[in-house]
This record gives structure tokens, C-alpha cells and sequence, in this order.
């Protein structure tokens, strides 16, 4: 049996039906409170029993009367103890977006996830490296993005940060089908280019 559990058990006192909440634990072996049922309802009946647990010094005896609601964890602000500097709260503005589908003819992985990145600081943070030519930054965060699964929980992690964010939203192509006979269709006027997308 283990820490937390419950077992009931009953004995008879004579004419008096004794049902008490037994649990193991360690300590205060000798000393056990019973809750009696029956004709005297209610009374506490001082005996011993080895290996239970009294009611009144139960887990649940123990448990406040009122419950309090489940705090939503989401509500917190982590930008205290998250370690960021200063100024990701206060001077930078976060992306949230989808990343459209490349021109190629490559599948649209990338477009899966919901990504989330930094707006790009002023000229004083970027400059020509002068031995090879390499444009180089000292922003820290312009190389950074962040993978979520969902909009909601982007926007949820950006708020728990205390970040200034905004969300743009994907642009959805509809295609629409298309017959190769309409190519051939009489149109009046000048002749039109054919077209076949």
C-alpha cells in the first residue's frame, strides 16, 4: 500500500459500529481517532491500531474548507525572473508570422510552423566587417526565431514575456481549376495570348 492509500475498516464495540480511515505512515503508531457511525454519531473513540491512520489527521481532515480556483498559469509574467535584458520588454517589438512556401518546387515544411522573431535595430547596430566585407551586427537577437505549434501559443509566450508583439497572418492562395480547352474559347476582338497558367 502505498503513501497515499485508503483503506476502511470496521469493528464492533460492543453494540457501537466503529468505521474508520486508515492510511500507513511512520510515525505516532500507538495513538489512532476513530469517527463513529450509528447510534453514537459523531463521537470520537479513542483506541489503538497499528498501521492506520486516524480521520482527524488525515490528508483529507487536513484539507482547507474553501478550494481555490486553478490559476491559469499563462497569466504570469516571467520577464522578472527570465534573465532577458531590460530593453526586450521595453524597446523591441516580436513578429509573430508563417512562413510562406518557397518559390521552388519544394514541399511547404517550413510553412508548418508558427515562427516568431525580432524587428531589426538601426544602422548603428550594423556595420562592414573590414577584412573580408561581411556585413556585421551587434544585435543579438536579429539571428534568433522561435517554433511554436500554434498562433495561440505564440501569442500566449510573447505575452508571458511582457514583449510588444504583433501577428501577420499568412496570405492564403486559393487556386482555382483550370481547363486546357479554355485556351481555345471565342473571344471577340484582337487575337489574346495563350496562356496556360
Amino acid at each position: 500500500m502505498g503513501h497515499e492509500d485508503v483503506s476502511h475498516s470496521q469493528t464492533n464495540l460492543g453494540s457501537l459500529r466503529v468505521r474508520a480511515i486508515c492510511t500507513p505512515t511512520s510515525t505516532n503508531q500507538s495513538e489512532r481517532f476513530f469517527i463513529t457511525t450509528g447510534t453514537m454519531n459523531r463521537a470520537i473513540v479513542k483506541t489503538t491500531l497499528n498501521g492506520c491512520r486516524g480521520f482527524s489527521r488525515s490528508t483529507i481532515a487536513l484539507q482547507k474548507a474553501g478550494t481555490p480556483q486553478v490559476y491559469d498559469r499563462g497569466q504570469q509574467r516571467y520577464e522578472i525572473i527570465s534573465g532577458a535584458p531590460s530593453e526586450m520588454s521595453t524597446s523591441r517589438v516580436v513578429r509573430i508570422f508563417k512562413e510562406s512556401k518557397p518559390a521552388t518546387q519544394s514541399s511547404n515544411h517550413n510553412g508548418k510552423m508558427w515562427k516568431m522573431d525580432w524587428d531589426l535595430l538601426g544602422k548603428e547596430h550594423r556595420w562592414e566587417d573590414h577584412l573580408i566585407g561581411y556585413q556585421s551586427s551587434g544585435d543579438y537577437m536579429q539571428g534568433t526565431q522561435l517554433k511554436f505549434d500554434t498562433k495561440e501559443s505564440a501569442i500566449k509566450f510573447a505575452q508571458s514575456q511582457g514583449w510588444d508583439h504583433y501577428v501577420q497572418e499568412p496570405n492564403v492562395k486559393h487556386f482555382r481549376r483550370k481547363d486546357y480547352s479554355a485556351n481555345f474559347y471565342h473571344s471577340a476582338g484582337p487575337l489574346k495570348h495563350i496562356r496556360t497558367k
